[in-house]
């Protein structure tokens, strides 16, 4: 059984005739954001509490979260339906800047470092706990220009290291 909340809100359950929501797709890859799509119509109670690059959608398998990600778009159709296109957490991370640093350290202490920075500069609700880190090594690294934390993120450990 699935369900949708946007910002608490239930969107969407398989038993509940006035929650329906159409088309609804999830795409998940690692190491990118993810995307989910539906559409709403009109009569839905919750049609217009949700809102671009404000709500927070999440989708549940069961009792799995399988998604959560932000309102990227949401366009309105011929009859008022909103095609709403989300996109997952990690977009996050783009919200973010890292400023320029030399660094040393291991990748556990780098990526605690980017992760940090991140939750200074964003909402509660787009911030990460980090996690259990198996990557060993150190490195070095000279950030010289302002880049989103995905980005360096993506450069600086996952080309170098892998991971997740």
């Amino acid at each position: 059984m699935y369900r949708v909340y946007s910002d608490g809100l239930l969107l969407y359950h398989s038993k509940l005739e006035n929650l329906k929501i159409f088309d609804p797709s999830v795409e998940l890859e690692l190491n990118k954001t993810g995307s989910f799509e539906f559409t709403v119509h009109t009569d839905h109670p919750y049609y217009n509490f949700i809102k671009k690059l404000k709500s927070i959608i999440t989708v549940f398998q069961d009792d799995f979260l399988l998604f959560r990600g932000r309102v990227l778009d949401d366009e309105i159709g011929w009859h008022n339906e909103k095609h709403v296109t989300c996109e997952g957490e990690l977009s996050f991370l783009l919200d973010s800047v890292q400023r320029p640093v030399s660094f040393t350290g291991t990748v556990a202490e780098f990526l605690a470092h980017i992760i940090n920075s991140h939750n200074s500069q964003v909402e509660p609700e787009k911030r990460f706990t980090l996690g259990s880190v198996t990557v060993t090594g150190s490195l070095t690294a000279d950030l010289t220009d302002y880049t989103n934390s995905f980005e360096t993120l993506q450069e600086r450990l996952l080309n170098g290291f892998g991971g997740y």
